[in-house]
């Protein structure tokens, strides 16, 4: 195989001035390595991902603008320069600024400053000479309260309206933010109250849909809130009247229409509230039937759910009469008599007048068969008696005059006398 190979060799072109040639490599490699050490000729480079600086962030803010959106930017940068310092440079040789401080708000294009801390190395090209900006101005404007009950009070209980310590609050932010803002909201829970509620309630802002809005500033944390909570019952309605009606009449009836009211009020209250009375109904003098509208004297402590704003009072007056009627001794029905006892009123002659005094719409009603007079003999025992004549009924009446109203007889043991 050597042997092939020195043939192939002695054969060849290259074979011829050997020294020469090699001579001639030798100073072509010296020669490239003195050009390159010591000549360092130019070359192009490219370092990418290089940082954006914002330049002038604290005088935007201070004319009261933010950035939106985007904000970190990098560039890609070809320079050209001598090889030995252009194979030296880093990223933080590179400096690409954005002067922002004088932008107003808006979609913002700045022009890229560029410059290389290295001397005699240019930048050929960017990938970008521009960046965009979306900047903001910031506001402070006065935002609705809204806060929401959570829960319900128990059955037969209400709330009243509430009573907060500011009805609006400032929001700081960004325009186009605060501009997203429906209502600085908060949640109280009622459930199961039944007294005044009373407490500091967190807020924060909130969109039209009920999200969150971050990267605006809430000036007010906390709003303190009341809730009153009443007691609702239905209550009777009293009628009050005054004076006295003429001589000879009587009030009958008195309604009232509605009878009852609905109200609400504290839970105290309305448990020792027994019912409502009406306004004065005057009676003096009164001598027929009529009806009248008045107010209610509703207590202070006391709100009524329904509007009322007058009752309608229906008195019934009528003239108080009198009627007589007679009766016979053996009218006179005898109760709780012994079987062994007997009476001789039978045999005495006399009658009994009855007066009833009533309204007229009873005594113009009542006929004698519907009164009976009669003697409890329970206590009977022989002898002489002077037994009280009584009434069986008088509940109606408004007075009753039994004359005589005792009478004188005789009872007697039958069983003695056999």
């Amino acid at each position: 195989m050597l042997k092939k190979i020195r043939e192939i060799y002695n054969n060849s072109k290259f074979s011829r001035n050997t020294a020469p040639k090699i001579l001639s490599i030798v100073f072509a490699i010296v020669f490239w390595i003195f050009v390159m050490d010591q000549v360092n000729p130019e070359m192009i480079r490219q370092l990418e991902d290089i940082p954006v600086q914002l330049i002038g962030v604290e005088e935007l803010k201070s004319k009261n603008y933010e950035i939106m959106g985007e904000r970190e930017f990098v560039v890609d940068v070809t320079f050209k320069g001598r090889r030995n310092e252009v194979i030296k440079l880093t990223k933080s040789d590179i400096e690409i600024t954005a002067d922002i401080g004088d932008l107003t708000s808006g979609d913002q294009t700045v022009l890229l400053g560029k410059k290389i801390s290295v001397e005699d190395i240019f930048i050929e090209e960017t990938s970008r000479d521009t960046v965009t900006l979306d900047i903001d101005e910031i506001i402070r404007e006065p935002i609705d309260v809204q806060i929401i009950k959570q829960g319900n009070v128990p059955e037969g209980y209400m709330t009243e309206e509430m009573t907060l310590s500011l009805q609006q609050v400032f929001v700081k932010g960004p325009e186009s933010l605060v501009g997203a803002v429906d209502s600085v909201r908060g949640i109280i829970n009622i459930n199961n109250a039944t007294t005044e509620i009373s407490k500091d309630v967190a807020v924060e802002a909130i969109d039209n849909n009920g999200e969150t809005v971050t990267g605006v500033e809430v000036e007010t944390n906390y709003i303190s809130v009341e809730i009153p909570i009443s007691k609702i019952a239905d209550i009777a309605i009293q009628p009050i009247t005054t004076g006295e009606v003429k001589q000879g009449y009587g009030l009958t009836e008195i309604i009232v229409l509605p009878d009852v009211v609905n109200v609400r009020g504290q839970r105290e209250a309305i448990n020792a509230l027994k019912f409502i009375e009406t306004k004065d109904i005057n009676l003096s003098g009164v001598s027929a039937s009529f009806e009248i509208y008045t107010e209610l004297n509703v207590p202070d402590d006391i709100e009524m759910n329904q509007y009322l704003d007058e009752v309608k009072v229906s008195v019934t007056i009528e003239e108080i009469i009198t009627t007589e009627f007679t009766y016979e001794y053996s009218d006179i029905t005898f109760l709780n008599k012994a079987s062994n006892l007997r009476t001789n009123i039978n045999e005495l002659e006399g009658v009994v007048l009855l007066r009833v005094t009533a309204f007229e719409s009873i005594a113009n009603n009542i006929t004698k068969n519907d009164l009976t007079l009669y003697i409890d003999a329970e206590d009977f025992e022989s002898g002489i008696i002077n037994a009280e004549v009584l009434l069986n009924q008088h509940n109606e009446f408004t007075g009753i005059e039994i004359s005589p109203s005792n009478i004188k007889i005789e009872v007697i043991d039958i069983d003695a006398t056999d």
